[in-house]
């Protein structure tokens, strides 16, 4: 069995990790074992890799300890001639300071994009020319997403993986949507959800102020938040503050702080809609699951039209106000709910139906 080493696994359950969890499973029919390298201290799914045959090696984070994040690797890839290839999941051209030891070394360095803007836009800049001189691949979750990470004379040469789910287990049931409102007693509510890290990317305070104008509009409503993230400890303050001046229910708050769940597809069956103001997206994959599931989504016009798979999506700008967004959510509360699993996958995001992508992509393992 061939033995890959992964960058990009990081301790949250993230849209990332849930793809990588799914390639590793899909290689394993190719003879191809995927291992770990991460520069977190915990790294997520840690139980389901090690069951899986995979190794997972840690080093130190490259933004508080360069060289030794960069030494480490270099052991790691000395102590382990078969990682002919080391494949980068990255969010920016930042990571070329650790895609530049492979290359070094002589290993093949495929550089995966998953991304399509950066908080880090003077690093990205500056480190874009060189990571896309390095990489030997280039993989990416969109044409948005190749574009941002990757120079423009290699576009042509860019695999897109759309980021697919197994879209028969997001698949609408009334009994599951009655049976999960009932266990978060939110079975007479206007339910929002947002599921994501809780990062300045996905906009958590402005996300906060839309559903406030909602609740004012509907008290029935309540927010449904699913993640955690650098900003989850003063993003649940400022929730707490907020009840707390409130003169809302404390015992079942309007804001519902979930933190990290594995029952996703349930959560998305009890929504009534999925509000994502994000600030930048490279595709965001809870949009094709929650479109999978037919929840409606209102999101902001800084994300890709590529994500936009059925006729359930709502572009709004940013520049609009809170009214505005709690208006346009509002009027999708009493909108019949029918699945969109079928949409999703004739649209080829279905993992069951991309055979043809997997087989150039293990062709270059």
């Amino acid at each position: 069995m061939k033995r890959i080493l992964v960058y990009g696994m990081t301790d949250n359950p993230g849209g990332i990790e849930s793809y990588l969890m799914f390639m590793m499973e899909k290689l394993k029919t190719y003879d191809i074992q995927m291992d770990f390298v991460t520069d977190f201290p915990t790294i997520a799914y840690k139980e389901q890799l090690e069951a899986a045959g995979a190794k997972i090696h840690f080093i130190p984070a490259k933004g508080k300890k360069l060289f030794k994040h960069m030494s480490s690797l270099k052991k790691i890839l000395k102590s382990h001639p078969e990682y002919e290839t080391v494949y980068f999941n990255i969010l920016d051209a930042g990571a070329v300071f650790t895609a530049i030891v492979p290359k070094f070394m002589g290993r093949q360095v495929i550089c995966h994009s998953h991304n399509g803007d950066t908080d880090k836009e003077k690093l990205h800049k500056l480190c874009k020319p060189l990571l896309t001189s390095i990489t030997d691949k280039y993989v990416a979750c969109s044409k948005l997403a190749a574009e941002y990470m990757f120079k423009k004379k290699v576009q042509d040469r860019v695999l897109i993986i759309p980021n697919a789910i197994n879209v028969d287990n997001y698949r609408f049931d009334t009994a599951s949507r009655e049976h999960t409102r009932d266990i978060l007693n939110v079975k007479d509510k206007f339910v929002v959800c947002h599921i994501g890290r809780i990062t300045r990317q996905k906009n958590p305070y402005r996300m906060l102020d839309i559903f406030e104008e909602i609740y004012k509009l509907d008290k029935e409503s309540v927010l449904l938040y699913v993640g955690n993230g650098d900003m989850s400890e003063e993003v649940n303050l400022e929730v707490k503050k907020r009840i707390e001046a409130s003169n809302a229910e404390k015992k079942e708050p309007y804001i519902r702080m979930l933190g990290v769940r594995d029952d996703i597809p349930c959560i998305l069956q009890a929504a009534d809609v999925f509000l994502l103001p994000s600030l930048y997206e490279g595709l965001p994959i809870v949009a094709v699951e929650a479109q999978a599931a037919g929840l409606p989504i209102v999101m902001s016009t800084n994300i890709t039209k590529e994500v936009a798979l059925t006729d359930k999506v709502k572009y709004i700008d940013l520049e609009e106000s809170d009214t505005y967004w709690a208006n346009a959510l509002l009027a999708i509360k009493n909108e019949p709910r029918t699945s969109g699993h079928k949409q999703v996958a004739e649209a080829g995001y279905d993992k069951n139906s991309m055979s043809a992508v997997f087989k150039e992509f293990t062709e270059w393992l």
